[in-house]
Parts: structure tokens; sequence; C-alpha cells
């Protein structure tokens, strides 16, 4: 054996068109819930009307003028192959590679893009997306030792983080970013406690969390600007 071992990498598993249609579904941006192309897909794919979901998929891409991330067209041409549907497979690596030429960048899976003007895109994300990145990142922070503690918990990432709110097991949180002269409060934009479940957050509630906050900062002489 030679002084280096490589390990191959490990192949991610082939998914079936079932499988990859499920997933496309699941992970779109709820901003196309009510299109109806998308409600077909869904009505289609429970039918088990792999084919007819799959093009519905195709349709609603094509209607919006949206971009869709190359994963998007990259697993729908493989499904389709599969399903000897070859000249919707040749159009969906021909809409990949267009996002290449078109864009001059590439759009993560769960995402999709507008085009507002020359070289302003707008990002639509994935709710599935955003709750498994908010699930990392609760993990990271160690929420699960902080529901026990009523108060205020202010969490760090460089110049951004969250500021964690507990009320007798019950979990708040509040995205912040560093300014100067301060912190930047993304206070007014949330609307539900978040753990254990997901609950509305009342006037009341929110009046009461922000003097807690408030009472924090003068304590910890920190200075909080709220959104």
């Amino acid at each position: 054996m030679g002084i280096f071992s490589f390990i191959k990498k490990k192949e991610k598993p082939q998914l079936s068109p079932k499988q990859t249609i499920k997933r496309i579904i699941e992970y779109m941006p709820k901003i196309y819930e009510e299109h109806r192309q998308f409600k077909n897909s869904k009505e289609f794919f429970e039918q088990n009307e792999f084919g007819l979901s799959l093009e519905s998929l195709v349709e609603l891409a094509d209607e919006t003028g949206h971009y869709f991330s190359e994963e998007f067209w990259d697993q729908l041409a493989n499904s389709a192959r599969k399903m000897k549907m070859d000249k919707i497979a040749e159009y969906c690596d021909n809409q990949s590679k267009r996002n290449i030429t078109e864009l001059g960048f590439k759009i993560p899976f769960g995402w999709t893009e507008i085009k507002s003007a020359e070289n302003v895109f707008q990002a639509n994300i994935s709710e599935k997306l955003k709750k498994e990145w908010n699930s990392k990142r609760r993990v990271k922070d160690k929420v699960d030792k902080l529901l026990n503690k009523n108060g205020v918990h202010l969490k760090s990432r460089g110049r951004g983080g969250h500021i964690y709110y507990v009320e007798n097991g019950k979990l708040a949180e509040f995205e912040w970013e560093l300014e100067v002269g301060g912190i930047r409060l993304w206070f007014e934009s949330e609307s539900k406690w978040c753990l254990p479940t997901e609950s509305e957050l009342k006037k009341e509630d929110k009046k009461r969390i922000k003097n807690s906050i408030v009472e924090w900062a003068k304590q910890k002489k920190e200075i909080i600007k709220f959104d």
C-alpha cells in the first residue's frame, strides 16, 4: 500500500421517480402553493400519476418564468429518463444549463430566484428547508438547555445571532445583527412561540417580552434597537 490512502466518496443514493417528485414537492417554496400547476402536480402524485406530476412541475417553472435550482432540473431529468420521457428529460437538461448561462451562480435546492431587474434577484426559500436550518441552529445554540431557564438569553455567531426568550418552558426567538452603536433586533416580524410547539405570540405576549428584553439590555449595558 502507498503512503496515501484514498477514501471513495459516498455516492448519493439513487431515488426513484416517486421519491424524487415527493422530495421536490416537499421542498417547494411557499410562494407556489396556490399555483395551479403545483396543485396539479400534488394531485397527480397522490393518484400515482408520476409522469403527469413531473410534467406539472416543469409547467410550473415555465409559467412562472422563475429560475429553479439546477438540482430541481437534474433530478426531474433523471426521473423523466427512468420513465422513458426522453423529450422532457432533454428539456430539463437544457433548463439546468440555462441557469448557468444566464445567472452565473448556482441556486441551492429548495430555492428559486425571481429576476426583477438586471442583476437583481429575489430569493424564495422552502419552509421545510428553513425549519431544518432552525433545528440545526438550535442544536448548536444548545436551546434545549435553556428551556428551564426563564428569561432572556443571547447567542452570538459573529456579527449576528439570536435572542431566545423563555417563559415557563415556552420559547420565542428573535434574530439580531450588529450595527454601529448597538444591536438591531428583528422583533416585530416574529409571530409565534417556537417551542415546545408552535403557537401564537399574542399582543400582550410581545409587549411582555419586549419589556423583559429592554430590562435585560439595561442590566447588560447593551444598546438594542427594535425594528
